[in-house]
This record gives structure tokens, C-alpha cells and sequence, in this order.
């Protein structure tokens, strides 16, 4: 009786969540939301908008709650409901501490996780078999899994170094200027429609350096920084450079920074800019 009750009290929840995301009352995003820069964004918010941004994908998740919720009401089926819904939920779950989405959300899905674990417990032998089936003995045996954990050893080992250097080498050539900096004084200012509003030099993408214009626009650019000579370049196009779009000298300070040279369009221009600082 109380497993029954655990099978239909956890379809009819799984329910509830699967049709609000059809018909939208999960998933939506307000207006005002949309309008913050994505630093201000609480993690609640990006969640919401980021499961929210395709139709599709919100919809499969939907799909996935209601068919493994009507796989509980039937006792011939639950714990294949009760597998398929587990990952599912031990997700949700983590989404919702990780990104500090509703307490009582949290709530929810973490006793729905808990009743799948409930289901699929009694079954855990017959599982355990299935997925890890007994193996033989014998010095052949052992000679193998000793290969095979050295197989195992060394693509972990390739993993993680192959990544490491794509994050810290390939990706980032840090300079003293990376980050986001406001434009704050402009000299002279009858120029300032031709300058950037702010310049992004970017620390996770090496030598890129994007431009927001007043127009809202922004253009990304190859730039490199000559920290001894205090020189700093700017070319058309990441990586490939292309035309000059600015040689100069640059001077930093205190969170400000000092921009002076030669703007392909602009001509002889001083941009004063400030370090932005994004709260969370």
C-alpha cells in the first residue's frame, strides 16, 4: 500500500511539473530580466531562460516527466519509470542547489528523487547483475584488467593534460589590461561618435579584444599588448589580424586605464577608460 502510494503521489507531481512546462508556466522569463547585463543575472533567472530558450528542449524535459510519471502508475512498469526518472531528478536537484533556484522547488525534487531511489531499491541485485556482471578468475584474467586499467590510467591522464593546456595555454595569454573597461573621457570629444562605449579584452579568449559601440554594436578584434614598452595594437580580425585598426601606447593605473594612439577611423584619439566590475 505505501509503495502504491509512493508510485501515484510522485506520477501526479511529475505531472503537475510536466504540463507547466507545455503550457507555460514554467520556463518563462520577465521582461525586466531580460534587460539586465547577464553579470546581474541571479542564478535562479539564468536557469530559467537558459531551459526556456528553446522550445524544443523544454518540451522534451516535459515529455520525459509526463511518460515516466504514467510508467509509476502502472506496477508492471514502475521501475523502468523509476529508472529513467532518477537521473532526471538527481539533475534537477543539483540545478536547483547549484544555481540556488526555490527552496521549496529544491524540496520537491529532491523527495521525488529520493521515492525513485525507494522504487528501484528492492530491485537492486537484479540491477547490479545486469550492469555489473560477475568475471572470471585466473591469471589471464588479471593480466587483462591490469591492461585495461592501464588503458583506462592513461586516456584519463590525456584528458585531463589535453584540456588543462586548452584552458591555461591555449585559450589564455593573460595581460595586464583583461577585463571589461568603460569608456569615461574622450579627447577630443567631437571624435567621440567615432570611438568605442567600452572595450572588453577578453582573459578566457587570447588576444581577443571586442569593441561595444554607442549603437549598442560590438565587433570582435585581435589585439596584443606589449607590457615592457607599454604598446598595444588592435587588428581587424581575431586570430588572422588583417588590417590595423589602432597602434598606441597604454597606461595603467589604479583601475584606470589610458588609451592614446592612432584609430583607424578616428585618427589621434585618448580614450580614459575604467575597469568594470561585475557583482554577484
Amino acid at each position: 500500500m505505501a509503495r502504491r502510494l509512493v508510485r501515484y503521489a510522485s506520477a501526479l507531481v511529475l505531472l503537475f511539473y510536466g504540463f507547466a512546462k507545455i503550457n507555460g508556466s514554467q520556463f518563462t522569463i520577465l521582461d525586466s530580466e531580460l534587460d539586465k547585463p547577464i553579470g546581474q543575472v541571479s542564478g535562479f533567472w539564468l536557469t530559467w531562460y537558459y531551459f526556456g530558450f528553446s522550445p524544443v528542449y523544454g518540451t522534451f524535459i516535459a515529455i520525459a516527466e509526463i511518460a515516466g510519471a504514467l510508467l509509476l502508475t502502472f506496477q508492471r512498469t514502475t521501475l523502468l519509470g523509476a529508472c529513467a526518472l532518477a537521473p532526471i531528478l538527481l539533475n534537477i536537484v543539483l540545478i536547483d542547489l547549484c544555481y540556488r533556484v526555490d527552496a521549496a522547488a529544491t524540496a520537491i525534487a529532491f523527495m521525488l528523487f529520493v521515492a525513485m531511489i525507494g522504487l528501484i531499491a528492492p530491485h537492486w541485485s537484479e540491477l547490479l547483475t545486469v550492469f555489473v556482471p560477475p568475471k572470471g578468475g585466473g591469471s589471464e584474467a588479471l593480466v587483462r584488467n591490469l591492461a585495461r586499467w592501464g588503458t583506462r590510467a592513461a586516456m584519463i591522464c590525456a584528458a585531463f593534460v589535453f584540456t588543462y593546456w586548452i584552458a591555461n595555454f591555449n585559450n589564455r595569454e593573460p595581460t595586464p589590461i583583461d577585463g571589461a573597461w568603460d569608456v569615461v573621457r574622450i579627447e577630443p570629444q567631437n571624435l567621440a561618435a567615432q570611438a568605442p562605449k567600452t572595450i572588453f579584452f577578453e582573459y578566457n579568449r587570447a588576444h581577443m579584444a571586442v569593441l561595444k559601440d554607442s549603437h549598442g554594436s560590438y565587433r570582435t578584434h585581435h589585439f596584443e599588448v606589449d607590457a615592457s614598452a607599454h604598446r598595444i595594437q588592435m587588428w581587424e580580425t581575431w586570430r588572422r589580424k588583417g588590417d590595423r585598426i589602432f597602434d598606441g601606447i597604454s597606461a595603467l593605473a589604479d583601475g584606470e586605464l589610458m588609451l592614446q594612439g592612432i584609430w583607424q577611423d578616428a585618427g589621434p584619439l585618448t580614450l580614459s577608460l575604467s575597469r568594470r566590475s561585475y557583482g554577484r
